[in-house]
Protein backbone atom coordinates (compact mmCIF):
# COMPACT_ATOMS: atom_id res chain seq x y z
CA UNK A 1 0.00 0.00 0.00
CA UNK A 2 2.90 2.20 0.69
CA UNK A 3 4.49 1.47 -2.34
CA UNK A 4 1.22 2.38 -4.79
CA UNK A 5 0.98 5.88 -2.49
CA UNK A 6 4.86 7.02 -2.93
CA UNK A 7 3.66 5.91 -6.55
CA UNK A 8 1.26 7.98 -6.58
CA UNK A 9 3.14 10.97 -5.06
CA UNK A 10 6.07 10.58 -7.55
CA UNK A 11 3.18 10.50 -10.69
CA UNK A 12 1.45 13.50 -9.20
CA UNK A 13 4.79 15.66 -8.73
CA UNK A 14 6.39 14.50 -12.08
CA UNK A 15 2.57 15.90 -13.65
CA UNK A 16 3.05 19.39 -11.62
CA UNK A 17 7.10 19.53 -12.81
CA UNK A 18 5.75 19.18 -16.11
CA UNK A 19 2.70 21.89 -15.86
CA UNK A 20 5.48 24.53 -14.76
CA UNK A 21 7.50 23.43 -18.21
CA UNK A 22 4.73 23.28 -20.47
CA UNK A 23 3.56 25.66 -22.82
CA UNK A 24 0.32 27.52 -21.76
CA UNK A 25 -2.50 28.21 -23.68
CA UNK A 26 -2.89 30.03 -26.82
CA UNK A 27 -2.28 33.70 -27.08
CA UNK A 28 -5.39 36.30 -28.01
CA UNK A 29 -6.36 39.98 -28.32
CA UNK A 30 -6.61 39.46 -24.60
CA UNK A 31 -2.56 39.11 -23.66
CA UNK A 32 -0.88 41.92 -22.58
CA UNK A 33 3.15 41.27 -23.44
CA UNK A 34 5.13 42.91 -20.39
CA UNK A 35 8.96 43.76 -22.82
CA UNK A 36 12.01 43.33 -20.71
CA UNK A 37 15.81 43.55 -22.26
CA UNK A 38 17.07 41.32 -19.01
CA UNK A 39 19.93 43.50 -18.53
CA UNK A 40 18.34 46.10 -17.77
CA UNK A 41 15.47 45.27 -15.53
CA UNK A 42 17.02 43.79 -12.45
CA UNK A 43 20.27 43.00 -10.74
CA UNK A 44 18.73 40.23 -8.42
CA UNK A 45 22.16 38.48 -8.11
CA UNK A 46 25.26 40.57 -7.69
CA UNK A 47 27.39 37.22 -8.10
CA UNK A 48 27.42 37.36 -12.07
CA UNK A 49 28.24 40.90 -12.95
CA UNK A 50 31.97 40.12 -12.65
CA UNK A 51 33.34 40.20 -16.06
CA UNK A 52 35.04 42.66 -17.78
CA UNK A 53 32.14 44.22 -19.54
CA UNK A 54 30.10 44.89 -16.92
CA UNK A 55 30.37 48.77 -16.47
CA UNK A 56 26.84 50.80 -15.48
CA UNK A 57 28.31 53.54 -16.75
CA UNK A 58 28.85 52.48 -20.07
CA UNK A 59 25.40 51.94 -21.85
CA UNK A 60 26.60 49.60 -24.46
CA UNK A 61 28.01 47.40 -21.66
CA UNK A 62 26.48 44.63 -19.39
CA UNK A 63 24.75 46.26 -16.41
CA UNK A 64 23.68 43.32 -14.44
CA UNK A 65 20.25 42.57 -14.76
CA UNK A 66 19.40 39.27 -14.47
CA UNK A 67 16.78 36.28 -14.97
CA UNK A 68 16.60 36.14 -11.09
CA UNK A 69 15.80 39.88 -11.35
CA UNK A 70 12.80 39.01 -13.11
CA UNK A 71 11.84 36.10 -10.90
CA UNK A 72 11.96 38.93 -7.76
CA UNK A 73 10.12 41.28 -10.08
CA UNK A 74 6.79 38.69 -11.18
CA UNK A 75 4.51 40.16 -8.74
CA UNK A 76 5.09 44.06 -10.40
CA UNK A 77 4.76 42.52 -13.89
CA UNK A 78 1.76 40.62 -12.83
CA UNK A 79 0.20 44.00 -11.36
CA UNK A 80 0.52 45.25 -14.70
CA UNK A 81 -1.82 43.27 -15.95
CA UNK A 82 0.93 41.51 -17.87
CA UNK A 83 -0.41 37.67 -19.35
CA UNK A 84 3.25 37.27 -20.48
CA UNK A 85 6.85 38.47 -20.72
CA UNK A 86 8.91 38.64 -23.96
CA UNK A 87 12.75 39.05 -22.95
CA UNK A 88 16.15 39.78 -25.41
CA UNK A 89 17.57 36.69 -26.73
CA UNK A 90 19.71 34.55 -24.08
CA UNK A 91 22.14 32.71 -26.05
CA UNK A 92 25.73 33.57 -25.24
CA UNK A 93 27.22 36.54 -26.83
CA UNK A 94 30.58 37.74 -27.46
CA UNK A 95 31.82 40.90 -25.20
CA UNK A 96 29.61 43.62 -24.83
CA UNK A 97 26.34 41.69 -26.13
CA UNK A 98 24.59 43.02 -23.36
CA UNK A 99 21.10 42.88 -25.45
CA UNK A 100 21.56 39.43 -26.99
CA UNK A 101 21.55 40.30 -30.39
CA UNK A 102 25.31 39.02 -31.49
CA UNK A 103 25.87 35.49 -30.52
CA UNK A 104 28.39 33.93 -30.05
CA UNK A 105 27.20 30.20 -29.12
CA UNK A 106 23.46 29.46 -29.79
CA UNK A 107 23.22 26.76 -27.13
CA UNK A 108 24.73 28.51 -24.06
CA UNK A 109 22.91 30.98 -21.88
CA UNK A 110 24.73 33.67 -21.31
CA UNK A 111 26.73 33.36 -18.18
CA UNK A 112 25.81 37.30 -17.35
CA UNK A 113 22.45 37.03 -17.26
CA UNK A 114 22.62 33.49 -15.00
CA UNK A 115 22.48 29.64 -16.39
CA UNK A 116 20.26 27.48 -17.75
CA UNK A 117 19.02 26.33 -13.99
CA UNK A 118 17.95 29.79 -13.45
CA UNK A 119 16.13 30.65 -17.06
CA UNK A 120 14.23 27.28 -16.18
CA UNK A 121 13.11 28.91 -12.76
CA UNK A 122 11.78 31.85 -14.34
CA UNK A 123 10.03 29.94 -16.68
CA UNK A 124 8.46 27.86 -13.82
CA UNK A 125 7.66 30.78 -11.55
CA UNK A 126 6.26 32.82 -14.49
CA UNK A 127 3.92 30.23 -15.11
CA UNK A 128 2.80 29.67 -11.32
CA UNK A 129 2.15 33.00 -11.96
CA UNK A 130 -0.13 32.15 -15.52
CA UNK A 131 2.42 34.59 -16.76
CA UNK A 132 3.78 32.96 -20.40
CA UNK A 133 7.04 33.34 -21.45
CA UNK A 134 8.47 34.67 -25.08
CA UNK A 135 12.10 34.20 -26.04
CA UNK A 136 13.35 36.34 -28.80
CA UNK A 137 15.30 33.99 -30.80
CA UNK A 138 17.69 35.31 -33.72
CA UNK A 139 18.32 33.21 -37.26
CA UNK A 140 19.18 35.74 -39.52
CA UNK A 141 22.59 36.36 -38.27
CA UNK A 142 25.55 35.59 -35.72
CA UNK A 143 27.62 37.62 -33.71
CA UNK A 144 30.68 39.84 -35.51
CA UNK A 145 33.13 37.64 -33.77
CA UNK A 146 31.59 33.94 -34.58
CA UNK A 147 33.71 31.07 -34.14
CA UNK A 148 32.10 30.09 -37.29
CA UNK A 149 33.51 32.62 -39.30
CA UNK A 150 36.58 30.44 -38.63
CA UNK A 151 35.63 27.49 -39.47
CA UNK A 152 36.09 26.02 -42.86
CA UNK A 153 33.30 23.51 -42.70
CA UNK A 154 30.71 26.31 -42.15
CA UNK A 155 32.00 28.82 -45.06
CA UNK A 156 29.23 27.96 -46.76
CA UNK A 157 26.96 28.97 -43.66
CA UNK A 158 27.04 32.77 -44.70
CA UNK A 159 25.63 34.58 -47.57
CA UNK A 160 28.51 36.68 -49.27
CA UNK A 161 30.01 39.93 -47.57
CA UNK A 162 27.89 42.78 -49.06
CA UNK A 163 26.17 46.03 -47.59
CA UNK A 164 21.94 45.74 -47.44
CA UNK A 165 21.81 49.38 -50.18
CA UNK A 166 18.81 48.49 -51.53
CA UNK A 167 15.60 48.51 -48.99
CA UNK A 168 13.45 47.96 -51.99
CA UNK A 169 15.08 44.71 -53.23
CA UNK A 170 13.90 41.27 -51.41
CA UNK A 171 16.56 39.65 -52.51
CA UNK A 172 18.95 42.63 -51.34
CA UNK A 173 17.64 42.60 -48.02
CA UNK A 174 17.29 38.88 -47.34
CA UNK A 175 20.53 38.11 -48.26
CA UNK A 176 22.95 41.18 -47.43
CA UNK A 177 24.55 41.94 -43.99
CA UNK A 178 22.80 43.89 -41.25
CA UNK A 179 24.47 46.54 -39.75
CA UNK A 180 27.78 44.09 -40.90
CA UNK A 181 26.36 41.10 -38.74
CA UNK A 182 27.34 37.97 -40.59
CA UNK A 183 24.15 36.79 -42.70
CA UNK A 184 23.25 33.22 -42.14
CA UNK A 185 22.24 31.46 -45.02
CA UNK A 186 18.91 29.86 -44.67
CA UNK A 187 18.99 27.97 -48.24
CA UNK A 188 21.64 25.79 -46.89
CA UNK A 189 20.02 22.71 -45.54
CA UNK A 190 22.24 22.49 -42.68
CA UNK A 191 21.49 26.07 -41.77
CA UNK A 192 18.16 25.56 -42.10
CA UNK A 193 18.41 22.08 -40.04
CA UNK A 194 20.48 23.56 -37.38
CA UNK A 195 18.29 26.53 -36.74
CA UNK A 196 15.14 24.42 -36.22
CA UNK A 197 16.69 22.06 -34.00
CA UNK A 198 18.08 24.87 -31.89
CA UNK A 199 14.95 26.10 -31.52
CA UNK A 200 13.25 23.09 -30.53
CA UNK A 201 16.01 22.43 -28.22
CA UNK A 202 15.40 25.32 -26.55
CA UNK A 203 11.85 24.79 -26.54
CA UNK A 204 11.95 21.45 -25.18
CA UNK A 205 14.08 22.37 -22.40
CA UNK A 206 12.44 25.55 -21.18
CA UNK A 207 8.85 25.11 -21.68
CA UNK A 208 8.61 28.47 -22.68
CA UNK A 209 5.50 29.36 -24.55
CA UNK A 210 6.40 31.22 -27.52
CA UNK A 211 9.18 33.02 -29.62
CA UNK A 212 9.66 36.98 -30.88
CA UNK A 213 11.21 36.25 -33.98
CA UNK A 214 13.80 38.79 -34.80
CA UNK A 215 14.47 40.62 -38.30
CA UNK A 216 12.29 38.35 -39.78
CA UNK A 217 11.87 40.30 -43.57
CA UNK A 218 15.93 39.64 -43.41
CA UNK A 219 15.19 35.88 -44.02
CA UNK A 220 13.49 33.94 -46.85
CA UNK A 221 9.86 32.90 -46.53
CA UNK A 222 10.45 29.65 -47.43
CA UNK A 223 12.46 29.16 -44.10
CA UNK A 224 9.74 30.46 -42.19
CA UNK A 225 7.45 28.46 -43.34
CA UNK A 226 9.65 24.98 -42.82
CA UNK A 227 11.16 26.69 -39.22
CA UNK A 228 7.03 27.47 -37.82
CA UNK A 229 5.74 24.22 -39.50
CA UNK A 230 8.07 22.04 -37.62
CA UNK A 231 7.57 23.13 -34.41
CA UNK A 232 4.16 23.95 -34.56
CA UNK A 233 3.94 19.92 -35.09
CA UNK A 234 5.49 19.19 -31.87
CA UNK A 235 3.89 22.67 -30.54
CA UNK A 236 0.81 23.54 -32.01
CA UNK A 237 -0.11 26.42 -29.48
CA UNK A 238 3.08 28.12 -29.59
CA UNK A 239 2.92 31.71 -30.58
CA UNK A 240 5.09 33.35 -32.75
CA UNK A 241 5.52 37.30 -32.99
CA UNK A 242 7.33 38.29 -36.07
CA UNK A 243 9.29 41.84 -36.13
CA UNK A 244 8.67 43.27 -39.69
CA UNK A 245 9.90 46.44 -39.93
CA UNK A 246 7.48 48.01 -42.32
CA UNK A 247 4.68 50.06 -42.61
CA UNK A 248 2.76 48.67 -45.30
CA UNK A 249 0.05 45.81 -43.77
CA UNK A 250 -0.03 44.29 -46.91
CA UNK A 251 3.54 43.18 -46.70
CA UNK A 252 3.50 42.29 -42.98
CA UNK A 253 0.41 40.28 -43.63
CA UNK A 254 2.95 38.21 -46.61
CA UNK A 255 5.05 36.69 -43.56
CA UNK A 256 1.60 35.67 -41.29
CA UNK A 257 1.11 33.26 -44.46
CA UNK A 258 4.20 31.53 -43.30
CA UNK A 259 2.42 30.55 -40.30
CA UNK A 260 3.73 32.86 -37.97
CA UNK A 261 1.05 34.10 -35.71
CA UNK A 262 1.39 37.66 -35.47
CA UNK A 263 3.59 40.78 -36.76
CA UNK A 264 5.05 43.75 -34.82
CA UNK A 265 2.54 45.93 -36.06
CA UNK A 266 4.76 48.85 -37.43
CA UNK A 267 1.47 50.38 -39.56
CA UNK A 268 -0.14 51.30 -36.33
CA UNK A 269 2.83 52.13 -34.67
CA UNK A 270 3.23 54.64 -37.22
CA UNK A 271 0.41 56.03 -36.92
CA UNK A 272 0.95 56.79 -32.84
CA UNK A 273 4.01 58.08 -33.27
CA UNK A 274 2.63 60.97 -35.81
CA UNK A 275 -0.71 61.43 -33.94
CA UNK A 276 0.76 61.47 -30.31
CA UNK A 277 3.51 64.61 -30.71
CA UNK A 278 4.23 67.82 -30.95
CA UNK A 279 2.73 69.29 -33.90
CA UNK A 280 0.51 65.51 -34.32
CA UNK A 281 -1.42 64.91 -36.76
CA UNK A 282 -4.27 62.12 -36.18
CA UNK A 283 -4.63 61.49 -40.08
CA UNK A 284 -1.85 58.45 -40.17
CA UNK A 285 -3.41 56.97 -37.35
CA UNK A 286 -6.87 57.74 -38.82
CA UNK A 287 -5.14 55.73 -41.82
CA UNK A 288 -3.28 52.88 -40.27
CA UNK A 289 -6.73 51.80 -38.75
CA UNK A 290 -8.43 51.66 -41.47
CA UNK A 291 -5.37 49.57 -43.62
CA UNK A 292 -5.68 47.20 -40.75
CA UNK A 293 -8.04 45.00 -42.91
CA UNK A 294 -5.15 43.99 -45.22
CA UNK A 295 -4.36 41.54 -41.99
CA UNK A 296 -5.33 38.52 -41.95
CA UNK A 297 -5.38 38.08 -37.94
CA UNK A 298 -4.78 41.98 -36.87
CA UNK A 299 -6.06 41.14 -33.42
CA UNK A 300 -2.60 38.52 -33.07
CA UNK A 301 -0.70 41.70 -33.76
CA UNK A 302 1.43 43.05 -31.07
CA UNK A 303 0.90 46.83 -30.46
CA UNK A 304 3.24 48.73 -29.06
CA UNK A 305 4.65 52.52 -28.23
CA UNK A 306 8.08 52.41 -27.56
CA UNK A 307 10.47 49.13 -27.89
CA UNK A 308 14.65 48.90 -27.73
CA UNK A 309 15.27 49.82 -31.22
CA UNK A 310 12.89 53.39 -31.27
CA UNK A 311 13.08 56.27 -29.38
CA UNK A 312 10.61 56.81 -25.80
CA UNK A 313 7.63 58.43 -27.24
CA UNK A 314 7.62 60.88 -24.10
CA UNK A 315 10.82 61.74 -25.08
CA UNK A 316 9.67 63.31 -28.35
CA UNK A 317 6.52 65.36 -26.60
CA UNK A 318 8.36 68.10 -25.20
CA UNK A 319 6.14 69.92 -22.66
CA UNK A 320 3.35 67.73 -23.11
CA UNK A 321 5.03 64.29 -23.06
CA UNK A 322 3.77 62.38 -20.13
CA UNK A 323 0.06 63.33 -22.36
CA UNK A 324 0.91 61.98 -25.11
CA UNK A 325 2.09 59.30 -23.37
CA UNK A 326 -1.18 59.05 -22.18
CA UNK A 327 -3.08 59.64 -25.13
CA UNK A 328 -1.13 56.44 -26.92
CA UNK A 329 -1.15 54.49 -23.74
CA UNK A 330 -5.36 54.97 -24.14
CA UNK A 331 -4.84 54.02 -27.47
CA UNK A 332 -3.20 50.54 -26.92
CA UNK A 333 -4.98 49.58 -24.19
CA UNK A 334 -8.17 49.87 -25.78
CA UNK A 335 -7.63 48.76 -29.20
CA UNK A 336 -7.99 44.90 -29.97
CA UNK A 337 -4.50 43.63 -30.57
CA UNK A 338 -2.18 42.52 -28.04
CA UNK A 339 -0.46 45.23 -25.89
CA UNK A 340 3.40 45.49 -25.92
CA UNK A 341 4.92 47.08 -22.72
CA UNK A 342 8.63 48.32 -23.25
CA UNK A 343 9.84 48.20 -20.09
CA UNK A 344 9.64 51.34 -18.49
CA UNK A 345 6.84 52.99 -20.03
CA UNK A 346 4.33 52.21 -17.79
CA UNK A 347 6.15 55.34 -15.34
CA UNK A 348 6.86 57.70 -18.25
CA UNK A 349 10.92 56.64 -18.87
CA UNK A 350 12.66 58.71 -21.22
CA UNK A 351 15.07 57.19 -23.60
CA UNK A 352 16.10 59.19 -27.13
CA UNK A 353 18.07 57.24 -29.85
CA UNK A 354 19.71 54.03 -29.15
CA UNK A 355 21.05 53.21 -26.17
CA UNK A 356 19.57 55.91 -24.34
CA UNK A 357 16.06 53.82 -25.07
CA UNK A 358 17.95 51.23 -23.38
CA UNK A 359 18.16 52.62 -19.66
CA UNK A 360 18.39 50.81 -16.80
CA UNK A 361 14.70 50.41 -15.10
CA UNK A 362 13.89 53.54 -12.86
CA UNK A 363 12.69 51.38 -9.88
CA UNK A 364 12.75 54.85 -8.12
CA UNK A 365 10.26 56.72 -10.12
CA UNK A 366 7.24 54.10 -9.67
CA UNK A 367 5.91 55.40 -6.11
CA UNK A 368 5.55 59.11 -7.57
CA UNK A 369 4.79 58.61 -11.15
CA UNK A 370 1.26 60.01 -12.48
CA UNK A 371 2.27 58.05 -15.86
CA UNK A 372 2.03 54.61 -13.39
CA UNK A 373 -1.50 55.44 -11.82
CA UNK A 374 -3.04 56.23 -14.79
CA UNK A 375 -1.81 53.13 -16.90
CA UNK A 376 -3.27 51.40 -13.31
CA UNK A 377 -6.31 52.67 -14.54
CA UNK A 378 -6.46 51.75 -17.98
CA UNK A 379 -5.30 47.85 -16.86
CA UNK A 380 -8.34 47.36 -14.48
CA UNK A 381 -10.67 48.79 -17.64
CA UNK A 382 -9.41 46.93 -20.24
CA UNK A 383 -9.67 43.77 -17.68
CA UNK A 384 -13.08 44.29 -16.49
CA UNK A 385 -14.77 45.42 -19.09
CA UNK A 386 -16.63 43.15 -21.35
CA UNK A 387 -16.79 45.14 -24.51
CA UNK A 388 -12.54 45.42 -24.62
CA UNK A 389 -12.99 41.73 -24.54
CA UNK A 390 -14.69 41.83 -28.01
CA UNK A 391 -13.18 41.98 -31.40
CA UNK A 392 -15.53 44.93 -32.79
CA UNK A 393 -14.04 48.15 -33.20
CA UNK A 394 -15.38 51.64 -35.06
CA UNK A 395 -13.70 54.21 -36.33
CA UNK A 396 -15.93 57.34 -35.64
CA UNK A 397 -15.63 60.63 -35.97
CA UNK A 398 -11.73 62.03 -36.64
CA UNK A 399 -10.08 64.63 -38.07
CA UNK A 400 -6.30 65.65 -38.21
CA UNK A 401 -6.85 66.53 -34.37
CA UNK A 402 -8.77 64.23 -32.53
CA UNK A 403 -9.91 60.67 -32.91
CA UNK A 404 -13.63 59.13 -31.60
CA UNK A 405 -13.40 55.29 -32.06
CA UNK A 406 -16.07 52.88 -30.57
CA UNK A 407 -15.50 49.09 -28.86
CA UNK A 408 -18.42 47.40 -27.93
CA UNK A 409 -20.35 43.91 -27.67
CA UNK A 410 -23.61 43.07 -26.66
CA UNK A 411 -24.01 44.40 -23.25
CA UNK A 412 -21.59 47.44 -22.90
CA UNK A 413 -20.00 50.30 -24.99
CA UNK A 414 -16.40 51.69 -24.63
CA UNK A 415 -16.39 55.03 -26.42
CA UNK A 416 -12.65 56.61 -26.66
CA UNK A 417 -12.25 60.06 -27.84
CA UNK A 418 -8.88 61.80 -27.88
CA UNK A 419 -7.83 65.86 -28.69
CA UNK A 420 -4.23 65.87 -29.78
CA UNK A 421 -4.30 69.74 -30.54
CA UNK A 422 -2.96 71.61 -27.40
CA UNK A 423 -6.30 74.38 -27.55
CA UNK A 424 -9.90 73.32 -26.69
CA UNK A 425 -12.05 72.00 -29.24
CA UNK A 426 -15.89 71.21 -29.80
CA UNK A 427 -16.96 68.27 -31.59
CA UNK A 428 -19.89 66.43 -32.41
CA UNK A 429 -19.84 62.23 -32.53
CA UNK A 430 -22.23 60.22 -34.45
CA UNK A 431 -22.84 57.10 -32.52
CA UNK A 432 -24.28 54.04 -33.97
CA UNK A 433 -25.51 52.81 -31.06
CA UNK A 434 -28.49 53.74 -28.96
CA UNK A 435 -26.88 54.69 -25.73
CA UNK A 436 -28.84 57.40 -24.06
CA UNK A 437 -25.59 58.10 -21.67
CA UNK A 438 -22.19 57.81 -20.96
CA UNK A 439 -20.02 57.94 -18.26
CA UNK A 440 -16.14 59.07 -17.70
CA UNK A 441 -14.35 56.31 -16.18
CA UNK A 442 -11.98 58.69 -14.74
CA UNK A 443 -13.82 61.78 -13.64
CA UNK A 444 -17.42 59.89 -13.41
CA UNK A 445 -18.70 62.56 -15.62
CA UNK A 446 -22.07 61.75 -17.62
CA UNK A 447 -22.70 62.61 -21.23
CA UNK A 448 -26.21 62.38 -22.40
CA UNK A 449 -26.61 61.53 -26.24
CA UNK A 450 -29.30 63.26 -28.60
CA UNK A 451 -30.53 61.65 -31.97
CA UNK A 452 -27.70 59.28 -31.50
CA UNK A 453 -24.97 62.40 -31.42
CA UNK A 454 -22.77 63.28 -28.64
CA UNK A 455 -21.48 67.11 -28.34
CA UNK A 456 -18.48 67.55 -26.62
CA UNK A 457 -16.63 70.54 -25.46
CA UNK A 458 -12.67 68.98 -25.13
CA UNK A 459 -9.78 70.40 -22.76
CA UNK A 460 -6.15 70.65 -24.53
CA UNK A 461 -4.76 67.18 -25.09
CA UNK A 462 -8.01 65.79 -23.85
CA UNK A 463 -8.43 62.06 -23.03
CA UNK A 464 -12.38 60.86 -22.78
CA UNK A 465 -12.95 57.09 -21.96
CA UNK A 466 -16.82 56.69 -21.59
CA UNK A 467 -19.04 53.66 -20.84
CA UNK A 468 -21.97 53.54 -21.90
CA UNK A 469 -24.71 53.78 -19.27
Amino acid sequence: MKKKVLALVLIVIILFSYGCLSNKSKFSQNDLIYFIMTDRFYDGNKDNNNFSDVDKNDLKAFHGGDFQGIIDKLDYIKSLGATAIWITPIAKNQPKGYHGYWIYDFYEVDPHLGTMKDFKKLVQEAHKKDIKVILDYVVNHTGYDSPWLSDPEKKDWFNSKREITNWADQENVENGWLYGLPDLNQNNAEVRDFLIENALWWIDETGIDGMRLDTVKHVPKEFWEDFVSEIKKKYPDFYFLGEVWNDNPRYLDLYHHTGIDGMTNYSLYNGIRKAFTRYGSVTTLAHAIEQEKYFTSPELNGIFIDNHDNRRLISDGGDYGKQYLKQALTFVMTYPSIPIIYYGTEIGMEGKADPDNRRFMEWDKIENSEIFDFYNTLVELRNTNSALQSTKFQLLDHDKYFLSYLRENDDESVLVVLNVLNKKKDVTINLPSNSLKFQDIITNNIYSVTNNQLSLNLKPLDILILKSK
